[in-house]
């Protein structure tokens, strides 16, 4: 691909890092992207005994994937034995811009307003060369986003936004208080066209952030989707006794979970 720095694809070599997922089954290369201006590290964990030659994956892309990468694959390898059902390509989207420029929908007193152009690099670089390199569905219903913070920010974003993109949300503490709550007004905006999509959504916080300015738009983001979406799946989830960063794993946990259930 022309955007795509000619790198071999290495093989990355186990850390002192906890993993269980296989380190030979996970490859990185960057995208440099026309889109956002920026390289991209990117991480694809294949499942175990994958085979391109008669089976397509689903697809999980994970925002912060320089934290939240190596536990994302791990849990997925983890929960798909459990459950006795078909693994998921997990994807690592590395930082190229700073994080609040690329992850934050309008520009505001805290993030850069990126969010457009980081989502077109998804949907038009990122999307189409891990689906000709790989043997994924490439479905809608397939694709999954995961993100925390203003991770989960973008994620809901992608919801409101870009709906057509992805049929599966996992939004860990969102930012839903970014810019006067303007992920309200979208959600709004583009109700119509989105609320008749099928569509799975966890949407996790900490209890204890409900002491600052989390809680409130959370729970009002939540009773939309509980009201206005007729083919949505969705799951809540406070996290007791728990930050924000506290509760940021043991809902990646809860929120894989519900994917692989009712997915």
């Amino acid at each position: 691909m022309k955007n795509l720095i000619p790198l071999l694809l290495v093989f990355v070599i186990a850390s002192c890092q906890k993993e269980d997922f296989s380190a030979d089954l996970t490859e990185s290369f960057s995208i440099e992207s026309t889109s956002s201006a920026a390289t991209y590290p990117i991480k694809v964990a294949l499942p175990e005994n994958y085979s391109p030659e008669t089976q397509t994956y689903a697809t999980i892309y994970v925002l912060d994937g320089e934290q939240d990468f190596d536990f994302v694959a791990e849990n997925c390898k983890k929960i798909s034995h459990n459950l006795s059902i078909s693994n998921v390509l997990v994807v690592s989207i590395g930082y190229g811009n700073d994080r609040v420029d690329d992850y934050t929908p309008t520009i505001a007193n805290e993030g850069g307003g990126g969010a457009e152009k980081f989502m077109q690099f998804i949907e038009n670089e990122l999307i189409p060369m891990i689906e000709s390199e790989y043997a994924v569905d490439t479905l809608r219903s397939s694709r999954t986003i995961l993100g925390h913070s203003f991770g989960g920010l973008l994620a809901a974003h992608a919801f409101t936004n870009h709906n057509k993109l992805f049929g599966n949300y996992i939004m860990l503490s969102p930012s839903i208080w970014y810019d006067n709550e303007i992920m309200l007004r979208l959600e709004q905006e583009n109700r119509a066209i989105n609320s008749n999509n099928q569509q799975l959504v966890f949407l996790g916080l900490g209890e204890l952030e409900n002491q600052g300015r989390m809680l409130a738009p959370f729970e009002a983001f939540y009773q939309r989707l509980q009201n206005y979406y007729d083919y949505i799946a969705m799951q809540r989830h406070i996290e007791q006794h728990l930050d924000h960063m506290g509760s940021k794993n043991p809902n990646i946990l809860k929120g894989l979970n519900f994917y692989f259930k009712f997915r």
